[in-house]
């Protein structure tokens, strides 16, 4: 009888079969990991939705990629500011009565303290916050400057590994909704290297499902391609929900300089392409999104932009309205209504600038998990 067939006598050791034997698996217990078949299906809490299309769920994580220069960081901004303040533009915080109260962490690995600042001042600008006043719900932590360590074991700590147990820190400490990784590449020393680059968004992934939140992590594309750069670049690339990549277009003749988004990879419904350009309103620059509505008639004059209208708009409604109102309110209202055809649509465009120019300040009142607006007594 071949003894690989044998039936083991009671208080026999059960045979261990020569398939594979130096893998080491005849001992593991998969019973905690089998599906319970009672267990029900629960559908995926997206964090942001665009157009009304979801994406970005609750336990998964997502990519921003693109070449450098070319919108990363006005993208997240856009994406950071909708979580904070409920909208932006066609982007929407889709959590309101789940998380009315969410917290965004942005960790900046790579760049100066002053770009940072700037990411900071943007989101704030577009929220209608105050920029100088720290808060609760918006966190920034830079990790450019943290050094190389030495263990109790004399050997070195690269800082590479150090920026990452500072994320996981953070991550701990300010418990947010959403997190934002600038540069997944700063947390590994080497983008090239398999193990360690799988390991590193196995980490991710696994931040993500316990916490319960959403990671994103911005990586560059190899240049001249849409690759993302390395080995890290590769594995994250397979295993995200989704994939949005930035592109900057600049008009030889005019100069004008356009940055469209995309969507490269999706596990639900796709979601449209969108535009936007980068007011120079402030000295780091704030993103705002093109539509159709939005884009001025050839021959027409718009009074949208001027700042005396958006005035005497929200003049006007504040002594016909109930005040504070919500954003959608304001837009339909103020800029709609009463504004009329004179900004041909650019709704969202007139409250950012009445926000900016402090006709309009954030209320201590919410509706939908979001601040309401009032109007600046003038």
């Amino acid at each position: 009888m071949n003894d690989e067939n044998k039936i083991p006598l009671p208080g026999e050791p059960e045979p261990i079969p020569d398939f594979l034997k130096g893998d080491e698996w005849f001992g593991e217990n998969v019973t905690p990991y089998r599906l319970d078949f009672a267990k029900a299906y629960e559908a995926p809490q997206y964090t942001l939705s665009w157009d009304g299309i979801p994406f970005a769920p609750l336990g998964g994580i997502h990519a921003i990629t693109g070449q450098a220069g070319n919108g990363k960081t006005m993208t997240l901004a856009q994406f950071m500011a909708a979580i904070l303040c409920g909208e932006f533009g066609k982007l929407r915080y889709e959590l309101s009565n789940v998380i009315p109260n969410p917290k965004v962490l942005y960790i900046d690995t790579e760049m100066e303290e002053a770009n940072t600042i700037a990411v900071k001042n943007r989101v704030m600008t577009l929220c209608g916050r105050p920029i100088n006043e720290q808060t609760d719900d918006f966190v920034v932590v830079m990790l450019r400057e943290v050094p190389e360590t030495v263990d109790k074991k004399g050997e070195k700590i690269s800082s590479s590994v150090n920026r990452w147990r500072m994320t996981l820190k953070a991550i701990y400490e300010y418990k947010p909704t959403a997190v934002f990784i600038d540069g997944l590449l700063d947390v590994v020393r080497d983008f090239n290297d398999n193990k360690e680059c799988q390991d590193t968004i196995y980490k991710c992934m696994q931040v993500a499902s316990h916490y319960g939140i959403s990671v994103w992590c911005i990586v560059h594309q190899n240049p001249g391609g849409e690759k993302l750069v390395g080995h890290l670049g590769s594995f994250l690339e397979r295993k995200v929900t989704d994939v949005f990549q930035t592109k900057k277009d600049k008009n030889d003749k005019t100069g004008d300089v356009t940055f469209t988004v995309s969507q490269k990879k999706a596990r639900g419904r796709d979601v449209a392409d969108w535009q936007f350009k980068v007011l120079p309103v402030d000295s780091w620059g704030r993103p705002e999104q093109i539509t159709i509505d939005s884009i001025q008639r050839k021959g027409e004059k718009s009074e949208g932009d001027d700042p005396a209208k958006i005035r005497e708009w929200i003049n006007k409604a504040s002594e016909m309205y109930e005040w504070p109102m919500s954003r959608a309110d304001i837009k339909k209202i103020v800029f709609g209504e009463i504004g009329g055809q004179l900004n041909h649509g650019k709704q969202d465009t007139d409250l950012q600038i009445a926000i900016n120019l402090g006709y309009l300040e954030q209320s201590t009142l919410k509706k939908n998990g979001s601040y309401m607006l009032q109007p600046l007594p003038f």
